[in-house]
């Protein structure tokens, strides 16, 4: 076993870069359900609400965020949605210093030399595949300050979006990137990202390289900026149909075609992002019950949805 989790984890790359040979971009559907389950990547005068913060610094404390966890969710004609009880969930209020100028100094961000430095709203998906969640975006938010950066482990995947005919270098940055790998920056500056979005993603990797990944994302976020996540959880149907030779290590396994995959709960996502330094500004799960009537299938799906924020003051005591 030890030698097929190594043999998994060396050829990774290989194994994304067949799936997309083969599958391209008609595998995932675009994901326009983002904007109502993360309402932050949709045009609204939420956009520049951390960046007016910070730069004018016109309020003396935090306002709270208003969560999308009330909102309907992503509700389809077959599917009934039931979230956990972390929907009660309430964001904290923060206080600002007298000193907050001082302290958010180090904010001012160089504007040459990298992509995207003019933008005044920067969003960065990692593991963006083929574009279903970028795309999306661009075709939807129209705001010239936007700009939005993406990166996939595979170079397939990463050709499929700089080829795609609504790829616009002028408002899109995509690049390929291991986010795993501690010994390559990501070229975007500390303090620069609004959002990230981690979407099926982290739990393709291996468990014990998690936390060093949040590690460095969370120093990309400016403080205010949110890290927005959507991944399977514990008992996922898909989960329960592995078989017992596909299970490498306790909740995570490998499929056929050698990609891997982690099913969370709510405390280890939990635990990844409070470790980073962030703050819990959501964190629930999704249940749904899938109907395919085509193939009289019922699926029961669960999915973990969490948003977390970078305090806007650092405790540098920590």
């Amino acid at each position: 076993m030890a030698l097929r989790n190594v043999d998994y984890e060396i050829n990774a790359h290989k194994y994304w870069n067949d799936f997309y040979q083969i599958h391209e971009n008609g595998f995932f559907k675009d994901r326009h359900w983002l904007f109502t389950e993360f309402p932050e990547l949709a045009p609204s005068q939420n956009q520049n609400h951390w960046m007016d913060l910070l730069s004018e610094n016109k309020q003396n404390e935090l306002p709270e965020y208003k969560n999308k966890e009330d909102g309907p969710g992503l509700i389809t004609e077959e599917q009934h949605k039931y979230s956990s009880d972390s929907l009660k969930h309430k964001t904290q209020t923060l206080p600002v210093e007298e000193n907050v100028t001082q302290k958010l100094s180090h904010l001012e961000i160089c504007t040459d030399e990298f992509p995207g430095s003019l933008a005044t709203y920067r969003i960065l998906e990692v593991g963006c595949g083929v574009g279903n969640t970028v795309f999306p975006i661009l075709q939807t938010n129209n705001d010239p300050r936007l700009f939005v950066y993406c990166c996939d482990f595979s170079s397939t995947a990463i050709q499929l979006v700089q080829t795609n005919s609504a790829y616009d270098s002028s408002r899109c940055f995509a690049f390929v990137h291991d986010l795993c790998d501690e010994d390559k920056s990501y070229p975007i500056p500390s303090d620069s990202l609004d959002i990230i979005i981690l979407i099926f993603v982290l739990s393709a990797i291996v468990p014990d390289k998690m936390q060093k990944a949040i590690n460095r994302l969370s120093r990309l976020l400016k403080p205010g900026g949110m890290m927005l996540l959507r991944d399977y959880g514990r008992h996922d149907m898909a989960q329960l149909r592995f078989k017992k030779g596909q299970c490498l290590s306790e909740n995570f396994y490998v499929r056929g075609d050698g990609t891997r995959v982690y099913f969370f709960t709510q405390d280890e996502l939990d635990t990844l992002f409070t470790t980073a330094g962030l703050e819990k500004v959501q964190n629930l799960v999704d249940r749904r019950l899938q109907v395919n009537r085509g193939k009289q299938l019922t699926m029961y799906r669960v999915w973990i949805q969490c948003k977390y924020r970078k305090p806007l003051l650092s405790n540098t005591g920590s």
